[in-house]
Formats: structure tokens, C-alpha cells, sequence
């Protein structure tokens, strides 16, 4: 059976290795940090385990919704009312019991479980190819500095495309795929997730304008305190790199986005916050979809990116689960069929040689 390398432990680089170990694929993944996630990433706050940026499900997220029946955790998604500022309709989310840790832990087992291989701290330098046995070369750098390279048949990228064309000089990518790809422009986010010692508000969502974040995103009015020693909310905000915002220290940002959170609930107090932590993306939400798929740049290589599920629409981007949990489907099925047909390929090729030795034989034994 073929082997794959896979770029990248968030949701999309999990799902690829969960479903191509579990077909007899060698899977190699890699990834940047210590941590598993991408941006489904959860720290322990309290005794429990949450997400560095909010997340829930919604019953339009069809593909999500199915993964999470085939894993096994359909029990342990529960559905809670939801309020958003400026609609006069509540709608229903979804949490699990254990927050998103749940999936992504059940993903890594099933894995590992079939032979899957996960190494963390693996920095991707530079993607090559070898002409001669048509395989692929994944060279990391390591936490100490050394390099180690993989080679495989397939490489499946679930990072963003600037990060994805500035390792792939030495590959045969037509210069205007590349262009397209480097045009997928990304937003930084800055995120901070307080514990506060109440409930400051009554809806879920609201928007925040004149302010350094344009979300807050009240998460235990919803899915409770649980074990966060007390009411978590996140304050999501945008800028741009140039932004003096964010090459600042984490002190000073949250800082600055308390004393604005604070216009929106005057009677908040810097004593009401019991913990904080701030993350930090570079490339968090893309502008615009493009004009092609750049999904395949090449054959057998794959790039399994939220801001290329669509392309040549004018629809707005929306970075939700959903959308690249069925390109990840996509991409696994493509590989799937590339493979029945290099094997019926082959079945002919022997059957054409078969049908040529076969009379040989006979003539000469005859």
C-alpha cells in the first residue's frame, strides 16, 4: 500500500490520516507545534479541556455531524438554545460533553491505533520530488535543529497556501497555480479567553464595534461553567500584520481589549477576571475564494485548506468546520481512486504480458 505524508494535526490533517490509515495507507504526519488541533487546539482551563478559539457545531454542519457519528461521539453531543445579538430567533448549537478535545483525542487513537505516526515540533523547510521513483521528500527541521526528510507517495499540506508555496519551490507547480495560491490572502486574529467570576451578559454572540475585537462570543451562558472555575468568554478580534497590535506582548493586548470589553459592561472590574489566556494567528481568515481549485497543484500532491473548499464563486468566506471536513473527505476519496486505478492498471499490464508469454511457453514446451 502507498504512504502519505500529512501536513499538519488540525481537524482536516486528522480526518486524511484517520480514514488512510484505517484503508492500510502508511501515514506519516507532522506538525509544527507540541500540541495537536490547528485551530481546533484546546488549553486546560480549570479541570477541563477548551478551545484556544471558540467553536461549536450547527445541524447544517451535514459532513461534521457524520464524522462525528462514525468516531463513536454522537453521545456525547449535546445541543443547547442560543441567543445572538440583533436576532429576534434563538438557534441551536452544538458542544460536546468533553468540549472538541474529545474529537481530536478520538481522531489521534484511531490513528495511532492503525499504524499511524504523529511528530510534533517538525517544522516543514522545503517539499521536493524525485523524477527517478516519483516519490515525494517532506524535509522538517527539529526542535534541536536537526532536519530529518520523509518520503512518500502522496503529501496532503493542511496549512495555508503562503506557508504551502514558500516550501515548494523545487516542485513542478505551474507558475499560475502558484500565483493563485499566494492571491489567497489571510487575516491575524487575536483571540482572549477570560474566565470571569460572572455572567456578564444574555446572548451568546454580539459584535463589538469601535473596539480592538469585533466578537464576543459568550461561551458558558451556553455550554455552562462545567470545570473552568467560572464563566468563560472570548473577545476575537482582527487586524492587519502591520499592525502595532500584534507584534505587541500579551499583557499589553489584553489589556487594551479588557478596557474596551469593559464600554460594553461598565460594571465589570479587572477583580472579576479569575484567568486569561491569549492566542494568537497569523493566518486565520482568507478574503476570498479563488478563481480555480488549487486543491491538486500537482499530481499526487494535495493542499487541504478552509480557503480553497470553494473556488470561482463570489460567496462571502466563512471559516467553519464543515466545509474543510468535506474537502478532507474529498482529497482521501481522490487518492483512493488514483490507487484502484494504478492497481487495475497493473491487473491489465499482467493480463497483456500473460496473454503474450503464455503462447511462448506453449511453443516452446510444445
Amino acid at each position: 500500500m502507498s504512504s502519505v505524508c500529512i501536513v499538519g494535526t488540525g481537524l482536516s490533517g486528522l480526518i486524511c490520516g484517520m480514514r488512510l490509515t484505517k484503508s492500510g495507507y502508511t501515514v506519516h504526519i507532522v506538525e509544527e507545534v507540541t500540541y495537536p488541533g490547528g485551530l481546533l487546539a484546546s488549553a486546560k482551563i480549570g479541570n477541563e479541556y477548551l478551545e484556544r478559539l471558540p467553536h461549536h457545531l450547527r445541524k447544517t454542519d451535514h459532513a461534521l455531524l457524520a464524522l462525528v457519528k462514525e468516531v463513536g461521539l454522537s453521545d456525547k453531543l449535546e445541543w443547547f438554545n442560543s441567543y445572538w445579538h440583533g436576532h429576534a430567533s434563538g438557534r441551536k448549537i452544538g458542544y460536546f460533553a468533553s468540549g472538541f478535545a474529545s474529537l481530536i483525542n478520538m481522531l489521534i487513537q484511531d490513528i495511532t491505533d492503525n499504524g499511524g505516526k504523529i511528530s510534533y515540533s517538525c517544522t516543514v523547510a522545503e517539499l521536493t520530488k524525485d523524477p527517478t521513483t516519483n516519490t515525494f521528500k517532506t524535509t522538517c527541521v527539529l526542535s534541536d535543529s536537526n532536519r530529518v526528510s520523509i518520503e512518500s507517495d502522496y503529501v496532503i499540506f493542511t496549512g495555508s497556501c503562503r506557508p504551502f508555496v514558500n516550501v515548494c519551490h523545487g516542485l513542478p507547480i505551474e507558475m499560475n497555480v502558484r500565483d493563485q495560491l499566494m492571491n489567497v490572502t489571510y487575516k491575524p486574529q487575536i483571540s482572549l479567553l477570560m474566565v470571569l467570576k460572572k455572567q456578564v451578559s444574555e446572548v451568546y454572540y454580539r459584535s463589538a464595534k469601535d473596539s480592538p475585537f469585533q466578537k464576543v462570543i459568550n461561551h458558558s451562558l451556553c455550554f455552562g461553567t462545567r470545570g473552568y472555575g467560572g464563566n468563560v468568554v472570548y473577545l476575537v478580534g482582527e487586524c492587519a500584520i502591520s499592525d502595532p497590535l500584534w507584534i505587541e506582548d500579551e499583557a499589553t493586548i489584553m489589556k487594551y481589549y479588557f478596557t474596551s470589553f469593559r464600554k460594553l459592561y461598565p460594571t465589570l472590574r479587572e477583580t472579576d477576571i479569575k484567568s486569561w489566556r491569549l492566542t494568537k494567528v497569523r493566518y486565520a481568515r482568507f478574503d476570498s475564494f479563488p478563481e480555480m481549485d488549487l486543491s491538486a497543484p500537482m499530481e499526487n500532491l494535495f493542499l487541504c485548506s478552509s480557503g480553497l473548499s470553494k473556488y470561482a464563486t463570489t460567496d462571502e468566506p466563512a471559516n467553519r468546520m464543515e466545509s474543510v471536513v468535506a474537502l478532507a473527505n474529498s482529497i482521501v476519496a481522490k487518492i483512493e481512486f488514483n490507487e484502484e486505478k494504478k492497481r487495475l492498471e497493473q491487473d491489465v499490464s499482467f493480463v497483456e504480458k500473460e496473454s503474450i508469454i503464455t503462447p511462448l511457453v506453449n511453443e516452446i514446451n510444445g
